[in-house]
């Protein structure tokens, strides 16, 4: 009777055990890629998810802001151009407020000029109602004309920031002061004084005292354009004044016939942004009231250049170096 043996199982070769260890690496190496893709994609998606989060919250914010300043335009300017209530006429001084809230809160997007200028007509018979006896009182358009002057300051620090941000602000000018005095004679236009700064400063920058009806001129940043201005017929009682302004091609060393000249009433409620001039290369230019003494005979004008190419907030939905570089056009 024979014994049964065990059979042994065959021993694997030498080439099968690497093979074998390399497959377990492979599979090791498959399983911690998966892993750390599956991660890697948990870890984008909570990004992605984070930023669509922070867009949303964004524009919901801009969405109530801008639900609220409409709502606020329409409850400002309903009384105004609304109905009259129970056929009565807005009062002066109701009309007052709600010209100052409009202009402090909406005055880059919309032209307010006539609402302040009504605002101030209606404000000014009270001055007339007076008695001259007695100590002078404040004007009551002042608060009117206090805030004209907190919006053209506003307005210009915008515009200053528009040029230290332009890559010709090293070299650009960003506005001009000139003092108007009474008593002195016109001078002519080929000998009228010209100003002119090198580097951007803050106003006064470069200065002219002059008197009224004397001519001056400015050159623009890029000296493409010269202005000549003059200052005439100062209304004390109304602080305002008349100014012409002739703008031409500084190549032609003077205006010519065919230049358009601008002949304007100058008073608080002109504005940088609202009241300016476009001139056919791109360079636009502002002028408004700084100051106005009754007592000193003497009235401050500013005159201020934009970037070229510039458009004011009313005019544009998009930053305009954006659309200029859609355009193709390098910053000036």
């Amino acid at each position: 009777m024979s014994e049964d043996r065990e059979t042994l199982p065959p021993r694997p070769k030498p080439e099968e055990k690497s093979k074998g260890r390399l497959l377990d690496w492979l599979d090791a190496i498959a399983k911690l890629v998966g892993a750390a893709a599956v991660l890697a994609v948990a870890l984008i998606a909570n990004s992605f998810q984070g930023r669509l989060t922070g867009v949303s919250i964004q524009s919901q914010r801009e969405q109530a802001e801008s639900q609220l300043r409409a709502n606020m335009f329409s409850s400002l300017i309903g009384p105004i151009a609304g109905p009259q209530t129970n056929g009565k006429a807005l009062s002066p001084d109701r009309e007052q407020l709600i010209a100052q809230l409009l202009a402090l809160n909406f005055n880059e997007n919309f032209e307010l000029k006539p609402l302040l200028e009504d605002a101030g007509e209606r404000l000014a018979p009270k001055i007339d109602s007076r008695r001259n006896n007695g100590p002078q009182q404040a004007d009551t358009r002042e608060p009117l004309w206090s805030i004209a002057r907190r919006i053209a300051d506003r307005q210009r620090a915008s515009i200053a920031w528009e040029w230290a941000a332009s890559k010709a602000g090293q070299q650009a000018q960003e506005g001009w002061t000139w003092h108007f005095f009474g008593g002195q004679q016109r001078a002519s236009a080929s000998s009228a004084p010209a100003c002119e700064s090198d580097g951007i400063t803050e106003p006064p920058g470069c200065q002219l005292a002059i008197g009224f009806g004397e001519t001056v001129r400015l050159k623009s940043p890029d000296q493409n354009y010269t202005l000549q201005m003059t200052v005439v017929h100062p209304d004390w009682k109304n602080q305002r004044v008349t100014v012409s302004v002739w703008p031409f091609l500084t190549r032609q060393s003077r205006p010519v016939e065919t230049d358009t000249a601008y002949r304007f009433p100058l008073g608080w409620f002109d504005f940088p942004f609202t009241d300016n001039t476009l001139l056919p290369d791109g360079n636009r230019f502002a002028i408004y009231l700084r100051l106005v003494s009754a007592e000193f005979e003497k009235v401050t004008v500013v005159a201020m250049w934009f970037p070229k190419g510039y458009f004011t907030p009313r005019e544009r939905p998009l930053n305009y170096r954006e659309v200029q570089q859609l355009l193709g056009r390098p910053p000036q």
